[in-house]
């Protein structure tokens, strides 16, 4: 009986024992669990640097400026962008000769965008020789060049050039349709000078499509990356930082150097604005200097890393002393 008692009491003390011991592993889990959530809740990405190609096709097509004869211009001005004709959905300027060409009116009803409101006015056509034109040039692709912010692998989701596409005649917003970005080869520097921007010149191949995007915001374009596009197997990680964390001083921003190596180069934060979370930065490294002059058109985009943790991204250079800029705040691109 006692053995019996004892042989009980062991296996009761080895089940005490085993609930025990499962409910410290159970809580060590979830204790894991908990940890991974709240480092989770500190957002980490990969930073990149690199220099792109970037091609889109617009929403629509933007009214770049007017014919000789302006007799013809009825209603509409510089940075349009026209969307309907008759109902007719325009996606290209092929579609705006084919549907005029097709419809033969001498006016036709003009849905149009301007200033973020939709409107629609009739407008006078152009008729030359039996030809139905609107009388002024119009613009459904842009071609640039810019560099990439970084890749959030979670998402497969890349934030690149931090300020929006503009328009180069119009300087409007474009809406974009669909666009690709592109690796870039044969990469020529013009060096930036004081009042005069330089710029960055390269060659991409259009057949080999290595991301694309539709949204171009008021932060930059971002998008999908296609697959093995980007090598990340000796890219670290960086914590995406809050807008607390950011200080006057020192910093470094990533950009392709003349080997199209991407190199981390000096810069000092100068001024923070926290109104609008703008970042006043000045090029201190003398190697950068020597190669680009500053910040130069194409740059858009770099990032800024400050205290191993990204911070923001390159966005406008000043033109009378290209060594000095801004940057905005990564929270601002990545929402």
């Amino acid at each position: 009986m006692q053995n019996r008692l004892g042989v009980i009491f062991i296996k009761r003390k080895q089940l005490i024992i085993f609930i025990l011991a499962f409910v410290v592993v159970f809580l060590g889990m979830n204790y894991f669990k908990l940890s991974d959530n709240f480092l989770g809740n500190k957002k980490y990405v990969y930073v990149l640097g690199n220099v792109v190609g970037i091609r889109a096709n617009t929403e629509g097509v933007l009214v770049l400026g007017y014919e000789d004869n302006i007799q013809y211009i009825d209603k509409l001005k510089e940075g349009d962008n026209i969307l309907y004709i008759n109902d007719e959905k325009v996606n290209s300027s092929q579609d705006v000769y084919d549907i005029l060409n097709k419809l033969k009116k001498n006016i036709v009803n003009i849905k149009f965008e301007r200033s973020g409101k939709i409107l629609t006015k009739s407008v006078k056509t152009k008729n030359e020789d039996g030809i139905y034109k609107l009388g002024f040039w119009v613009r459904d692709k842009i071609t640039g060049i810019g560099t990439m912010t970084c890749y959030d692998p979670e998402k497969n989701q890349f934030y690149a050039i931090g300020h929006p596409i503009y328009d180069i005649d119009t300087q409007q917003v474009l809406k974009i349709k669909e666009g690709n970005i592109y690796n870039i080869s044969n990469l020529e520097i013009i060096k930036g000078q004081d009042n005069k921007i330089g710029q960055i010149k390269g060659n991409f191949d259009i057949k080999n499509i290595i991301g694309n995007f539709k949204n171009n915001s008021n932060y930059g374009i971002e998008g999908n990356l296609n697959q093995n596009s980007i090598n990340t197997d000796n890219k670290k990680r960086f914590q995406v930082a809050s807008f607390k964390d950011i200080k006057l001083g020192k910093a470094t921003i990533l950009f392709a150097s003349k080997d199209n190596e991407v190199k981390s180069y000096n810069i000092l934060i100068k001024n923070i604005d926290k109104k609008s979370k703008i970042l006043e930065v000045e090029i201190v490294d003398k190697e950068l200097i020597n190669y680009t002059g500053g910040i130069i058109q194409g740059m858009s985009g770099a990032p800024i890393i400050q205290n191993d943790k990204l911070i923001g991204s390159i966005t406008y250079v000043l033109k009378k002393n290209p060594k000095k800029g801004f940057g905005i705040f990564i929270g601002e691109m990545i929402k």
